[in-house]
């Protein structure tokens, strides 16, 4: 089965999540700033700062593990994890 198409969507979709997510950091980290006594706050910005790092290095570890033939389907699922990641940070937000 040719899982490149699938990968290159799933790349496609992780660079646009990139944008929201630098946003959503950079808002997070002015957060912390203005909150710096809170050990939530600084919780909380860490967390959005790990979701454009994932959108980053997933898909080049995706794409190199996916080039030296290894599992493809691992590297399918590591091209995921932002999309999961980004899920889990809108439940978050809109629980808090």
């Amino acid at each position: 089965m040719n899982l490149t198409p699938l990968f290159w969507l799933l790349t496609a979709i992780d660079a646009l999540l990139w944008f929201p997510g630098a946003y959503m950091a950079i808002q997070a980290v002015d957060v912390a700033y203005a909150h710096s006594d809170s050990e939530i706050a600084i919780g909380i910005a860490a967390l959005f700062f790990a979701l454009p790092v994932f959108c980053l290095v997933a898909p080049l570890s995706a794409w190199r593990a996916y080039r030296l033939r290894q599992r493809n389907w691992h590297a399918l699922v590591m091209l995921a994890v932002p999309i999961v990641y980004a899920a889990f940070l809108v439940v978050l937000l809109y629980n808090f």
